[in-house]
């Protein structure tokens, strides 16, 4: 082979290496082009966790305030007068009527004063007698005397006399019946005296303490003898602040709940709004009142409890879940995908939230993980939550 043909042989195959070099390119080129052009792939599921709306038998609206119960009629007992305890007639637990004796004082020494008395009053009593008895024989011994001096057969002198003797007559029989009265008047005293020896429940009510008192103890005027209250009603004392007390109304639901009553409340009613705002406390007194012999006594002056005053409630609410409300629509699950769902609502409680129209009861609401949800995403469930 010539020189010459060597070397266009050579340059023969360098311009094929380079043309075959250029397809190639080109082939890469398109083959990025093409892919450029395709549709992107569908994006991920969005994990997500859902609840389904539920219908509540009973749903309120409302507030809550702590309060402690008690009786509306409370009294304790202390003696007016001292002296030594005799004899305690009641228990602690007992049921009393009113004017039922309770305690009884040593009171000797007022029965001897009142006996006393009565004999007193008893011996003003005779002598008032007495001097009536000499009024009216003076009073005759007058007249006759009157008659007498027309007649002739007496002196003026003489009448004058027995004029004075009448006078003096009226005067102690006057002076006779006010010493009656005046024995009277001590005799009722000391009477009353004796009766404050003598306890008497003032109302209708239960015992709710005896103090543990012994008979033969010396009582004063501070010493408490037993504690009694009508306990048919009981009422909650709450301090309403201001700007919650203008909803509340004489007549308005409660709902009093203890650890003593389990998880079911009780009812009551708002039977007394105070007509001022305390300003040291800013708040209002409310009196919620509860009929606790309706009840069967479960309520217990002195028991802790909550109540919770219902301003608003509503029958067979659908809810959801507070946290699943966005803007006004909530996110249902249906066949795989998000569906933003305008909803109307109703009752808002810290929890839930009462749904009027929009979703139906059974339907799966997005609670959690649908912070970026648009309507018609791909969600794959987690499962519900509590």
């Amino acid at each position: 082979m010539s020189m010459r043909s060597f070397v266009a042989t050579k340059r023969g195959k360098i311009t094929l290496a380079v043309v075959l070099l250029v397809l190639a390119g080109g082939g890469m080129a398109f083959s990025r082009r093409t892919r450029a052009v395709q549709a992107p792939p569908p994006p991920s599921a969005a994990r997500v966790e859902v609840v389904p709306a539920e219908v509540r038998a009973v749903l309120r609206q409302g507030f809550e305030s702590n309060s402690t119960l008690e009786a509306p009629e409370d009294v304790t007992l202390v003696p007016k007068v001292a002296g030594r305890l005799l004899q305690v007639k009641v228990k602690i637990g007992q049921p009393v009527r009113k004017g039922q004796v309770i305690a009884v004082l040593d009171r000797r020494d007022q029965d001897a004063q009142v006996g006393a008395l009565s004999a007193q009053v008893e011996v003003n009593r005779a002598g008032a007698e007495q001097a009536r008895a000499e009024l009216e024989s003076a009073l005759r011994e007058r007249d006759r005397y009157a008659r007498l001096l027309k007649e002739g057969y007496a002196t003026r002198q003489e009448l004058d006399s027995r004029e004075t003797a009448y006078q003096a007559a009226l005067a102690a029989y006057n002076r006779a019946r006010a010493s009656v009265a005046q024995a009277q008047s001590s005799l009722q005293a000391q009477s009353v005296n004796r009766s404050e020896f003598t306890l008497t429940a003032p109302i209708d009510g239960i015992v709710l303490d005896d103090f543990s008192l012994t008979p033969g103890t010396l009582l004063s005027t501070a010493t408490p003898v037993a504690r009694i209250a009508n306990v048919d009603r009981i009422r909650a004392v709450l301090q309403v602040p201001e700007v919650q007390a203008s909803g509340v109304v004489p007549g308005m639901k409660a709902l009093i709940a203890a650890e003593s009553l389990g998880s079911d409340p009780v009812e009551g009613k708002v039977s007394l709004v105070h007509p001022y705002v305390d300003p040291s406390t800013r708040t209002v007194r409310v009196e919620v009142s509860a009929d606790n012999r309706a009840l069967g006594y479960r309520l217990k002056p002195g028991m802790f409890a909550r109540v919770f005053l219902v301003e608003k409630s509503a029958e067979n609410a659908l809810v959801v879940p507070f946290d699943s409300l966005r803007d006004g629509t909530v996110f249902v699950v249906r066949d795989g995908k998000a569906v933003q769902v305008p909803v109307k609502t109703g009752l808002v409680l810290p929890d839930v939230v009462q749904v009027i129209s929009g979703i139906a009861s059974g339907d799966l609401v997005v609670v959690s993980g649908g912070g970026a949800l648009k309507d018609g995403d791909p969600v794959q469930v987690e499962g519900n939550s509590n």
